[in-house]
C-alpha cells in the first residue's frame, strides 16, 4: 500500500494543505509548531477515525479528538489517496466533537464510485492490526521509538489475520476471562468468592445464636410447664385450706356444742352454790333437816364441781379451735402468696418465650442458605480454577506461537543492529519487545543506554518488526523527527539504515533540523 496524496482542512494547526507523495523515501523539514506531528496523526485519522474524547480535564497527548478540533468550532479532516492491490483510492472523513458527528466515504478513483472495498475499519482492513498496533509499528513518533504488540500484531505476525484466526481474539478473549477472575476473586477480598465466604461465615455465626435461642426457647417451655403444673398444684392446696378455713370458721359461729357447755356449766354452779348454801343453813339452823342439809350441801358442791369442769373444758375447746384457725389462716396466706409468686414468674416466662419466639432466626432457613452459598461458592472456586487454567493455556499457547514469528524477527533486528554499528551478539529481544544488552557477562535493559543509541536500537527493531509484519503489501512508514538525540555518527548510519528500508518501503520522514535531513532528498 502506497500513499499517493492528502488534503488536511482544519486539523490542528494545518488548515489547509495539499501534498503528493512518492515511493521511497519522502522527506519534510518545517520548523517546531508548523504541524508535522499533526500531520502523521492526520494519516492514522484517515485510516483508523479518532476515538471519543476522555471525560477527565486533564491534558492527554493521545486524546486526538480533543486537542485537534478547531477553536472555532466546526469540522475537521480531509481525504488521502492511495493504492494497493492495484486499484486506487480516496478515503474522505471528517469528525466533529462526537464520534456521531463524523463522516466516512470510499470512493474508487477508477470509476469515480463509492466503493464498499472497504469499511470504516479501513487501517485494520488494509493493515491487518489494530490502531494501537500501528502506532507501535508503522507511525514512529520521536517521543515514543519503543516498539510493542497487541493481539491484532501477533495475529499477523502469524499469518492469522487474513483467515480470521483466533489468535486476533485472544486479548479480547483474556479480557473476558480476566474480568470474570476478578468478578471472583478481586484484590483487598471484595471478590464474589470473598464476600459469599464472608457471608456465609456470618450466616454460621447468626446459626449458632439461633440454636442457642432455640435451646434457651426450649428449656424456658419446659420450665413453664413445670410451672403451670406447679401453679396448679398450688391452687389446689390453696383452695382445699380456704375450705377447710372457711369450715372451721362456720364451725365457731355454731358453736360446735361449747355453747350449751357454757350454759350448763354455769347453771350447775349457781345450782351446787344454791344447794351447798341450803344445806348448810339446814345443818347449822335446822336440826330437824339436819341429815337432808348434808344431802343438799353434798349435792351442791358436785353441781358446782361439774359447773366448774364443764366451764374449763369449754375454755380448753375455744383455744384450740383458735389455734386451729390461725394455723389455717397463716397456711390460706402462705398458699397465695406461693400462688402468685408462680403466676408472676409464669407470666414472666410466656414474655421471654414470645420475644424469643419473634426475635430469634429460624435455625432451618439459615441452615439452607448456609447450604446454598456453600454449593454457589464451590462452583465458583470451580469456575475460577477453569478460568486460570484457561489463560494459563492461552498464555502458554500464545507464548508458543510467538516463538515461530521470533527467529525471523531477530535475524531482521540483528541485521539493522549491524547496519546501526550496534554490536548485535549482545542484543536480545523478548517475544514482548522488550530489548536487553550484555555487558561484560551481564544483561541490562536498553534503557539504561544514551538516548542516542537508545534511540537508534528502538529504531532497528520498528524496522524489523515493519520487515516481518508486511512481506508483501508494504505499508507507508511515518517517521517523525526521532534522530534528534543521535550523535554524527549514529545519525548517519541511522539514515543510511532509512534510506535503504525506503527503498522496499514507503517513507514519510519529518524533521525539524536542516542538519537531520537525507542527503537526496
Amino acid at each position: 500500500m502506497k500513499i499517493i496524496s492528502c488534503y488536511i482542512e482544519n486539523f490542528g494547526s494545518l488548515h489547509h494543505m495539499k501534498c503528493s507523495l512518492n515511493d521511497g523515501l519522502n522527506s519534510l523539514n518545517e520548523k517546531n509548531g508548523w504541524g508535522k506531528s499533526t500531520f502523521a496523526v492526520f494519516l492514522r485519522a484517515m485510516f483508523y477515525g479518532l476515538e471519543s474524547s476522555k471525560v477527565s480535564s486533564k491534558y492527554d497527548e493521545k486524546d486526538y479528538r480533543k486537542n485537534l478540533t478547531p477553536w472555532q468550532g466546526g469540522n475537521f479532516g480531509g481525504y488521502v489517496e492511495f493504492e494497493t492491490s492495484g486499484k486506487k483510492y480516496r478515503v474522505t472523513r471528517f469528525f466533529g466533537e462526537k464520534q456521531k458527528d463524523d463522516s466516512f466515504d470510499l470512493l474508487d478513483l477508477d470509476s469515480g464510485a463509492l466503493s464498499d472495498d472497504f469499511s470504516e475499519n479501513l487501517g485494520e482492513e488494509l493493515f491487518g492490526i489494530d490502531a494501537y498496533g500501528y502506532e507501535r509499528s508503522v507511525y514512529i513518533p520521536h517521543n515514543d521509538l519503543t516498539t510493542g504488540t497487541d493481539d491484532s500484531v501477533n495475529a499477523r505476525l502469524l499469518g492469522f489475520f487474513e483467515s480470521g484466526g483466533d489468535m486476533n481474539n485472544f486479548e479480547g478473549a483474556m479480557k473476558i476471562l480476566n474480568d470474570a477472575r476478578r468478578e471472583l476473586k478481586k484484590t483487598g477480598g471484595r471478590g464474589k468468592i470473598d464476600k459469599e465466604s464472608e457471608e456465609k461465615a456470618e450466616l454460621e455465626i447468626r446459626l449458632k445464636k439461633a440454636i442457642e435461642s432455640e435451646n434457651e426457647t426450649t428449656a424456658k417451655k419446659n420450665e413453664l410447664l413445670e410451672i403451670v403444673k406447679e401453679k396448679d398444684d398450688l391452687k389446689n392446696e390453696r383452695e382445699e385450706a380456704e375450705r377447710e378455713l372457711a369450715d372451721l370458721a362456720q364451725k365457731n359461729v355454731t358453736g360446735g356444742g361449747r355453747a350449751v357447755m357454757m350454759v350448763f356449766g354455769i347453771i350447775f354452779i349457781l345450782l351446787g352454790l344454791a344447794a351447798a348454801g341450803a344445806g348448810t343453813y339446814a345443818i347449822m339452823y335446822l336440826p330437824l333437816y339436819y341429815f337432808y342439809g348434808y344431802i343438799a350441801a353434798a349435792a351442791g358442791g358436785g353441781l358446782f364441781i361439774l359447773g366448774v369442769v364443764l366451764l374449763i373444758i369449754r375454755h380448753i375447746g375455744v383455744n384450740m379451735s383458735k389455734n386451729e384457725f390461725a394455723e389455717l389462716q397463716d397456711r390460706v396466706t402462705e398458699k397465695r402468696k406461693q400462688f402468685e409468686a408462680v403466676f408472676a414468674k409464669e407470666t414472666d416466662l410466656k414474655q421471654e418465650i414470645d420475644t424469643l419466639s419473634r426475635t430469634n432466626e429460624s435455625p432451618d432457613v439459615l441452615r439452607r442458605e448456609i447450604a446454598r452459598l456453600e454449593e454457589s461458592g464451590n462452583a465458583d472456586k470451580e469456575k475460577l480454577e477453569a478460568i486460570e487454567r484457561t489463560m494459563s493455556v492461552l498464555s502458554d499457547a500464545r507464548q508458543s506461537l510467538s516463538g515461530h514469528y521470533m527467529d525471523k524477527l531477530k535475524s531482521n533486528f540483528a541485521e539493522y543492529l549491524s547496519k546501526a554499528g550496534i554490536r548485535n551478539d549482545g542484543a536480545v529481544l523478548d517475544s514482548s519487545f522488550n530489548i536487553s544488552l550484555e555487558s561484560y557477562g551481564n544483561m541490562h535493559s536498553v534503557m539504561s543506554e544514551s538516548s542516542g543509541i537508545r534511540d537508534i536500537i528502538y529504531l532497528c527493531a520498528r524496522f524489523a518488526l515493519i520487515d516481518a509484519l508486511f512481506e508483501n503489501d508494504r505499508p507507508c512508514v511515518v517517521i517523525d523527527d526521532v534522530m534528534n538525540n543521535m550523535d554524527e555518527d549514529k545519525f548517519e548510519k541511522a539514515m543510511k539504515m532509512t534510506e535503504d528500508f525506503a527503498r522496499k518501503n514507503q517513507v514519510i520522514y519529518l524533521t525539524c533540523n536542516a542538519s537531520r535531513m537525507p542527503v537526496v532528498k
